[in-house]
């Protein structure tokens, strides 16, 4: 379990460089996710769902950000939110079950809001300005998948 949680991290965190660098998540590194989510957690002893909450994860975690975009597209004629966030969110709901969907999503939104607020008042960005929603969806995911790995012990 171990070695599966640091290279999730890690392809997390490299994800999130991209994202913030590119405004992109790679499908080389979003569609390895889902499958080894739903893999590990089928086969895995020490897996943090049932194969049914990963696959129940990965049309709520997609599906949810799709919906979003679509209702924000019908309103502003613009896209709001990239499919490589809806990927990433399914990766972890693939990984962590549809459960950690909700929290991690909300407390992503919360955050990326405080800092496009922040950006906004001291870079001058306006609301024009794009800003990448992976890096605080890994955030949180991380840090959901860390505390279930601590509070599982060795």
């Amino acid at each position: 379990m171990y070695v599966y949680v640091t290279v999730w991290i890690v392809l997390l965190v490299w994800a999130s460089l991209i994202d913030l660098k590119e405004f992109r998540l790679p499908d080389w590194i979003t569609l390895p996710l889902i499958v080894s989510g739903v893999i590990f957690n089928t086969f895995s002893t020490n897996n943090f769902c049932s194969t049914a909450e990963a696959l129940l994860g990965i049309m709520i975690g997609y599906g949810l950000l799709r919906l979003v975009d679509e209702c924000y597209f019908k309103i502003t004629k613009r896209r709001g939110i990239g499919q490589g966030d809806a990927k990433l969110l399914a990766a972890i709901g693939a990984t962590l079950g549809w459960q950690a969907i909700f929290p991690i999503l909300c407390f992503a939104s919360i955050l990326g809001f405080i800092v496009g607020l922040i950006l906004i008042k001291f870079k001058r960005l306006t609301l024009q300005n794009p800003i990448p929603f992976g890096p605080f969806l890994s955030i949180f995911a991380c840090a959901f998948i860390l505390d279930k790995v601590l509070l599982a012990g060795p």
